[in-house]
């Protein structure tokens, strides 16, 4: 008898945590389209589908967009805007979504692309711009993201990263911690100028506490003369 409690304790703790932030999965499409004399600009292209916890349900929708220059093969910067729309709750009869518009800047470093072992650093820099819901009122908040990758390529078509973004967020003059992610990938070249991601994302959240989340990200890219 006392197995057979301790069992139930064992999955009713489980149960709480998987709902106290639910596990999430994201599905994303990226299509980059790149122009110029070099191939050195680049219009950027993403959009995403966030479920609510372990479901098919959404909890988040996005489409991301902007101008890249590479300035070498070391650095690049980028600008632009995205919408966000985002179920108020994680409650499945909260059917309301919040928008959120967004301006993003960024700038990244590569070490040498050539070699094996590689490291990768992005700082990004985001207004948002948060719409009204019936749960809160319209805000504003600058957030500052710094995401620092190791990364491994056995050979040309395989990438392995391991990285970590963390994230500090200044709202009605307060400045404080935002997020943390530590992201494990595996990067996939496909034909035709197309890869395919996958990733298991640890998340913890000054709102609540860590969520595991599965992504995976469909990439094709295009030359300015469509053919790529």
């Amino acid at each position: 008898m006392k197995y057979w409690l301790l069992i139930s304790a064992l999955f009713s703790a489980l149960n709480l945590f998987a709902q106290d932030p639910p596990a999430e999965m994201w599905v994303g499409v990226a299509v980059p389209v790149h122009f110029g004399k070099k191939d050195n600009w680049q219009w950027h292209n993403d959009a995403g589908y966030r479920t609510n916890g372990v479901s098919v349900l959404p909890h988040q929708a996005l489409y991301r967009t902007g101008i890249r220059h590479f300035f070498n093969g070391h650095f690049n910067a980028a600008a632009g805007g995205a919408l966000f729309f985002t179920r108020i709750s994680y409650d499945k009869d909260d059917r309301e979504f919040g928008q959120e518009n967004r301006l993003w800047q960024e700038v990244v470093h590569l070490t040498n692309q050539k070699a094996a072992w590689r490291v990768q650093s992005r700082f990004r820099l985001e207004q948002r711009f948060f719409e009204p819901t019936e749960l809160r009122a319209a805000f504003y908040a600058t957030r500052f993201r710094y995401r620092s990758a190791l990364v491994y390529a056995p050979t040309e078509k395989i990438q392995l990263h391991l990285a970590d973004e963390y994230m500090q967020q200044l709202s009605n003059n307060k400045m404080q911690f935002n997020q943390n992610r530590l992201i494990a990938s595996a990067f996939c070249t496909l034909k035709k100028q197309s890869q395919l991601q996958f990733s298991y994302i640890w998340q913890y959240r000054s709102a609540s506490s860590s969520q595991s989340i599965i992504a995976v990200i469909f990439q094709k890219s295009i030359g300015i003369n469509g053919n790529n």
